[in-house]
């Protein structure tokens, strides 16, 4: 279908900041694009009963979290920010997070994961599990079911999520709900149909991608590893996917594959696809009424499951 009416407000922003320049430097990429992203975080107002930061350890040393919290002894969600592991930060998905909170009534635990190049591969891994783990590990004092909770997240952070669940299943422990994943990377290598189509040009390129790999990876060769590939893993008894797309993303078709393939493993896994949507859609959710509808959708799968 037709690109949605409503994106032409976002395009609209993307056209007055400056081309994508690979030799451009972590610092002033970060710039331009988390400021775009605070901006339309800050437009709007989502009131959560209560939000606080904690610093927790790590194996690798402090980690950052907020808390949003709506309700007590409701259900828990991890959620990991998108950004190619080198972008964004807990304020970029600041609204989204109180949103999804206020919508579900779960707590949100939004995690400041390390990023790249500084810490590379398999730094933001590390860190995603460590806080899953303290998540489920103080469930009582959080004030969360612990028989409840999910993780999330967009991008990068969805890479993360099913990454984490991943995981929690090679060590054995079941405690993970169900995995939420918007738009996820899940294959660092090679190219797919939506990526030759769509990677071209638009708000995310092959060119941005592959800058991305550069700084997250130790060397190629990572990209074939399942903690960085997801698709490449044992997908079998994993917690149930909701696994959402957008019609105009490059990552669309490997977002696909990875549900297919969860299936043909035997784990339950649901994709939706937005049509009419870009890559990033859910960050502009206060100009976007696909966003909203997608934010309604997480908090349902968090509250009904």
């Amino acid at each position: 279908m037709p690109i949605d009416p409503d994106l032409q407000n976002v395009l609209s922003i993307y056209r007055k900041l400056p081309p994508f320049d690979p030799s451009i430097s972590v610092e002033e990429y970060r710039k331009i694009t988390n400021g775009v992203f605070e901006t339309i975080a800050k437009s709007v107002n989502e009131e959560v009963r209560n939000v606080e930061e904690r610093i927790i350890k790590g194996r690798n040393g402090d980690l950052r979290l907020r808390i949003y919290q709506q309700k007590p002894e409701a259900p828990a969600l991890v959620y990991y920010h998108g950004g190619g592991f080198v972008l964004c930060n807990l304020e970029t998905h600041d609204s989204i997070c109180r949103r999804i909170a206020r919508l579900s009534d779960a707590t949100v635990v939004s995690v400041d994961y390390r990023l790249a190049p500084e810490h590379k591969f398999p730094s933001a891994v590390i860190d995603a599990y460590d806080a899953l783990k303290w998540v489920s590990d103080h469930a009582e004092d959080l004030g969360v079911d612990k028989d409840k909770i999910f993780v999330a997240g967009d991008s990068a952070g969805g890479n993360l999520a099913t990454v984490v669940s991943i995981m929690a299943r090679e060590n054995g422990e079941d405690f993970i709900k169900g995995q939420i994943l918007v738009y996820p990377v899940v294959k660092l290598s090679g190219r797919t149909p939506s990526k030759i189509e769509y990677g071209a040009r638009g708000i995310l390129t092959e060119e941005i991608m592959n800058w991305f790999n550069v700084h997250y990876l130790n060397s190629p060769e990572d990209a074939l590893k399942w903690q960085a590939s997801p698709i490449y893993a044992d997908l079998s008894n994993l917690p149930p996917a909701l696994i959402v797309t957008a019609e105009y993303d490059p990552l669309r078709d490997e977002g696909e594959m990875f549900g297919a393939l969860m299936r043909k493993m035997g784990s339950d896994a649901v994709v939706v696809r937005y049509n009419g949507m870009i890559h990033g859609f859910l960050n502009f959710y206060p100009l976007l009424r696909a966003g909203r509808e997608l934010i309604a959708q997480i908090a349902g799968k968090i509250k009904f499951s």
